[in-house]
């Protein structure tokens, strides 16, 4: 027989049924956000590690209390430099971790970042489809893994006088063999006529950072085009026995070229730093530079700036097949600049100890931001080792350019950055274990070659030996499975 509800049955459960009504009745995304506000309010301490980047650090810690009023999140900021961070035997205590480009390989073989989530791209504030392709499929990945979200990774870059180049009725340079016509014929002074800087002037056809630091970098950037062979992963080593490959005719080629251009130079030609390339360019000493893009944080003139113009490094009419030994045209339907990629920038990551891993990306997600514009832009321009990175800043690229820069010029640089960052072909710098000592070697090629100790092809030599050392120090099996993982195929 049934058994009757008493009235005060009877009153719970309509209760029961209005709330399951009302919520049943509420849209999903109001739940949903229910969810994210009860997440962002929670009492969180995230702990921030800053590698190499102090002024990085400062700004990301002035905007630490608009972080905490968003989120509930409180910011506890850390420093480090490189050197300290790879002689550490744990890793760092750290939810979140900024660190140069370059270091994304080291790190991740030891464990010590965490790849993003599988869903990262849906993420709506980091609005990953509008990041620059390259940084997307390859700068932030490791194997085939996205592990980190971009603050700006700089290319070198091209400057030039476009008054003079104008004047002379000449082009920019599309490839490397007009660019070193250009700076021998602006280097004359006789050439110039009355647009000839005064006889005591400095004056040179170009000007390129050879110093300790970066000559290494600028010679991959050289070589890029001549050895990145579109069907080919091997590049740097060979990707089977890891036999280095920077003595190869690609590489022997773009030295001969770079010692060629700094004959153009200043007597401390090796002293130069793109920091240095660049403010001599502005103070209107040459008609040519390689250097890294111009910075507010990195100083510079003003007013007294030279006429400037930006275009991609050039590329090359030719390109070495490494499997058969030989030189050949590069395809009419392939770009002929191939640009370097890794060898400045900063990148974010979850730490491998991570205690709030979500918070993490979520903060990282904030500062890489593209909705926040001037105020979270400003702390990735507070960097100088950083550049625009979105497709969404290209009609803004002011923070990241000296002052002073016409709106024209900004408009080139900003271009010339999404072309780059948007090629199919690439060079990295080598980003695996080992990074510093081999750039170093690298940088001793340079030196030995431009001095004149050494011809290029004895120089390279001997940075090839060296890297044949370092493969072996830390271990042929260990360096080939990083190396492939940096090319992102399987170890």
């Amino acid at each position: 027989m049934p058994r009757f509800l008493t009235g005060r049955s009877i009153n719970a459960l309509l209760v029961c049924l209005a709330v399951a009504v009302l919520a049943g009745c509420a849209p999903q995304r109001e739940s949903e956000n229910k969810a994210v506000d009860a997440a962002s309010t929670r009492e969180v301490a995230l702990r921030v590690l800053v590698v190499d980047d102090p002024e990085l650090s400062v700004a990301i810690g002035k905007i630490s209390g608009e972080w905490r009023a968003r989120s509930g999140a409180s910011l506890t900021l850390s420093d480090t430099t490189s050197a300290e961070l790879l002689a550490a035997t744990a890793p760092p205590a750290a939810d979140a971790v900024i660190y140069p480009s370059a270091l994304l390989g080291t790190l991740a073989e030891r464990g010590w970042l965490a790849p993003l989530p599988a869903d990262f791209a849906t993420h709506r504030e980091l609005a990953w489809s509008d990041v620059f392709e390259s940084l997307q499929t390859a700068e932030c990945v490791w194997g085939q893994q996205t592990y980190a979200v971009p603050l700006g990774s700089p290319v070198l870059t091209c400057y030039y006088r476009p008054d003079l180049l104008e004047k002379h009725h000449k082009l920019p340079p599309r490839n490397w063999r007009e660019y070193q016509e250009l700076a021998e014929f602006f280097n004359k002074r006789d050439n110039l006529g009355e647009t000839a800087p005064p006889a005591d002037a400095p004056w040179h056809g170009c000007l390129e950072p050879l110093a300790e630091g970066w000559g290494g970098a600028l010679l991959l950037a050289r070589a890029a085009a001549y050895a990145r062979h579109r069907d080919q992963y091997s590049t740097l080593f060979h990707i089977d026995t890891m036999a280095p490959l920077v003595s190869g005719p690609p590489f022997v080629r773009a030295l001969e070229d770079l010692v060629a251009a700094a004959k153009l130079g200043p007597e401390s030609k090796l002293d130069l730093t793109a920091t240095e390339v660049r403010k001599r360019f502005l103070a209107g000493q040459a008609a040519l530079a390689i250097a890294w893009p111009g910075h507010l944080a990195s100083g510079g003139s003003t007013a007294e700036n030279a006429p400037v113009a930006f275009a991609e490094l050039p590329g090359a009419e030719a390109v070495y097949n490494v499997g058969v030994r030989a030189w050949e045209d590069r395809p009419a339907d392939e770009a002929p600049q191939v640009p370097l990629l890794g060898a400045a920038g900063r990148l974010g990551s979850i730490g491998g100890e991570a205690n709030y891993a979500q918070d993490a990306l979520r903060l990282l997600a904030w500062l890489s931001s593209h909705e926040w514009g001037p105020r979270v832009g400003a702390v990735s321009s507070a960097s100088a080792a950083t550049t625009l990175y979105r497709t969404s800043q290209i009609a803004k690229p002011d923070a990241w350019l000296d002052a002073g820069t016409s709106s024209v010029a900004a408009e080139q640089y900003a271009t010339s950055v999404r072309d780059a960052l948007s090629r199919p072909a690439y060079l990295f710098v080598p980003r695996i274990p080992g990074h510093d000592r081999y750039m170093a070697a690298l940088d001793t090629a340079v030196i030995e070659a431009v001095s004149g100790r050494l011809k290029p092809h004895e120089a390279l030599a001997g940075a090839a030996s060296q890297w044949q050392r370092i493969v072996a120090d830390l271990g042929t099996a260990a360096q080939r499975k990083a190396y492939r993982q940096s090319l992102g195929i399987e170890p």
